[in-house]
Order: structure tokens, then C-alpha cells, then sequence
């Protein structure tokens, strides 16, 4: 666990803070790497490179953390060094839950050389170790948050992009979509009425569009988890997102049945804790981390000091270390007619 491929060396364990990456948060979003791909396909990212609004105002540290302060983004976590180390064990263990980091049918397509999008790609995790296993395709990363890892193959581009507005490519461009942990990010309506749309627009016909996220409250949980979760569920529906969307994910897809195929969904449930092994453990750590990272928020909605609710993360990680609780993951695959 905790190995994550880069451009210049195969892995690097992000558990030893003197070997990780370095990422900086620009504030032009066209200093990004040329990838080896036709003029044509080019076109459309160069035609929107622009020089941006100064996004480093839009943040604001909050606990020591640094959060992205920006109405449209509701996502929960810090944009920091610490999070980008958290985001990374992340890609490594749903990498080791889905024993591999696709489940769509397209290694073929890209063995030979595809078009990739990644959207709210975030720092680059699943696109740098993707190309570099795929060096004749182009993976593409959006993203309202400009991170994205300097040490990169040169098959990737990374653009600055509110996908609310609007994703800025023609329609039918790649060969495979992906979108991972962003339903939890956003406004479940807005997902719906205008992301969704977009997905399938730039998809190629015969291409494909893979969706990965959490799906709701865990299997057999705790006095503690059932706590946390009560609270941080109720704060989230609050904000307008949907906790719970994996089903809900088909049936959205499924009214654009003019358009695409949609697969089954797909489900993995997977252990928390000790019980679990190596991989119960790690994910116990990265889900506990992730709550820390949010406690301003935690403290707020359940009225307790920064004490107790580290006090209640602890009694957290003993609990999931004594019982058999589990969480699941989906991916949803939509093939475009």
C-alpha cells in the first residue's frame, strides 16, 4: 500500500514525507506538459487556454488547513500538501478493492491509443499512473482546482475547468470519460441537469463513460459510525448532495436511453480495520483521515470541541478494529450508441 507511480520514477511510497511529490497550485493553468497527440485533437484545449481570474484568491485557511473557497465547490476535504498524500493512498486502495484502476472494457483501445478525460482529476493520481502503463494514448484532466503533480508523463494535460460550466471540448471527442468522487462533491440537481449531459456530449459513439463513488451509510456499523455518519449524511443532504447515489446513477443515465447503454452497476464491499488485513487497515486510516480533515465541520454541526471529536475518531478507529463494518464503492459504465 501507499505506492503511487510517477513520470520519473515507477513508485513512490507517500508514507515517507521526504520521497513524495512536490504540487504547487498555479495560477496560469497553460503551464501544462505537450502531450504527443494529432493537431486536431489539440484544438479544442488550446482554443480555451486562457489566462484565468486569480485563484489563489479563492482560498482560505481555516485550522491550519487550506480549503477552496468558491460557492459553486461543495466538496468538504482541504486543497493542502496533506490531502494530496491522503488523495494518493486513496487511488492506491481503490485500486487494490477493484484489482484495477478501470473496470470499462477499453485496454485494447488503450494499448492502441485512446482518448482519455478525467474529470475533477484533482491532483493526478489515477491519470499518471494510467499513462504511464498507456504511453500511446492522451489523458486529459479537469478540474476547478489547479493541482496537478509537475513530475508528469508527457501524455497528460491538465485545465483549469468548472465542469458546471460546461465541459470546453466538441462534441464526440474521447474514447473514454471517467468521473470518480465527484457526485459527493456537488449539488446532486446540478450533477444531474447539466454534468450528466456533458458526459455523454464529448464521449465518442462506441465509447465509454465510467462513474465511481460511495454509496451511503456503511454495512453493520458502530454506536461511533453511525454517529459520524448521522451527522455528516444530514449536513450534506443539507447542501443539496446525494450520499447515496449509486442506483440513482443508472436511473439518470438510463432517461438518456436514446443516447447510451447502461451496464448493471458494479459494487464492491470491503472491510474496515485490522480484521480486514493490510487493506482493512489502510482504508480504516484514509477514511479516518478524511473525517479529520472536516472537523471544523463535525464540531460545528454536532456542537462539540476540536477534544471530543478527535476523542470520538479515536473511539472510531477502536470500534471499526472490533467489529465488522463495511463500506461500499460502485462504478457505473455507460457505452455511448
Amino acid at each position: 500500500m501507499g505506492k503511487i507511480r510517477t513520470a520519473s520514477s515507477k513508485t513512490f511510497d507517500t508514507s515517507d514525507t521526504d520521497s513524495s511529490i512536490s504540487y504547487e497550485i498555479t495560477e496560469d493553468e497553460t503551464s501544462v506538459s505537450t502531450p504527443t497527440c494529432s493537431p486536431s485533437f489539440m484544438d479544442p484545449i488550446e482554443a480555451v487556454t486562457k489566462k484565468p481570474d486569480n485563484v489563489l484568491e479563492k482560498f482560505v485557511e481555516i485550522g491550519g488547513r487550506r480549503y477552496f473557497n468558491d460557492d459553486s465547490v461543495k466538496c468538504f476535504l482541504p486543497v493542502d500538501q496533506e490531502e494530496i498524500k491522503r488523495a494518493h493512498e486513496q487511488t492506491c486502495i481503490d485500486n487494490t478493492i477493484w484489482n484495477g484502476s478501470y473496470s470499462a472494457p477499453i485496454s485494447e483501445n488503450l494499448s492502441l491509443g485512446a482518448s482519455v478525460l478525467d474529470v475533477g482529476c484533482g491532483a493526478g493520481s489515477w491519470m499518471i499512473n494510467t499513462a504511464l502503463d498507456y504511453p500511446k494514448s492522451v489523458f486529459v484532466g479537469v478540474d476547478i482546482i489547479p493541482i496537478f503533480s509537475e513530475d508528469r508523463p508527457p501524455n497528460t494535460v491538465f485545465l483549469k475547468c468548472n465542469v458546471l460550466d460546461g465541459l470546453p471540448f466538441p462534441d464526440n471527442t474521447f474514447d473514454f470519460v471517467r468521473q470518480t468522487y465527484l457526485i459527493i462533491s456537488m449539488d446532486w440537481q446540478s450533477w444531474k441537469e447539466k454534468v450528466v449531459k456533458e458526459l455523454i456530449r464529448v464521449t465518442k459513439p462506441g465509447g465509454y463513460i465510467e462513474i465511481m463513488d460511495v454509496d451511503g451509510e456503511s454495512t453493520n456499523p458502530g454506536i461511533m459510525c453511525r454517529k459520524i455518519e448521522y451527522y455528516l449524511y444530514e449536513h450534506m443532504r443539507k447542501a443539496g448532495i446525494n450520499p447515496r447515489s449509486g442506483q440513482d446513477v443508472i436511473k439518470v443515465f438510463n432517461e438518456f436511453d436514446d443516447k447510451v447503454i447502461v451496464a448493471p452497476i458494479e459494487e464492491r464491499t470491503y472491510h474496515l480495520g485490522k480484521k480486514a488485513g493490510e487493506i482493512g487497515k489502510a482504508t480504516l486510516k484514509c477514511i479516518a483521515d478524511a473525517y479529520r480533515t472536516m472537523k471544523i465541520i463535525f464540531t460545528h454541526i454536532m456542537e462539540i470541541t476540536e477534544e471530543e471529536f478527535e476523542q470520538l475518531l479515536i473511539d472510531f478507529e477502536k470500534e471499526c478494529n472490533e467489529v465488522t463494518l463495511c463500506k461500499t464503492r460502485y462504478r457505473a459504465i455507460i457505452k455511448k450508441r
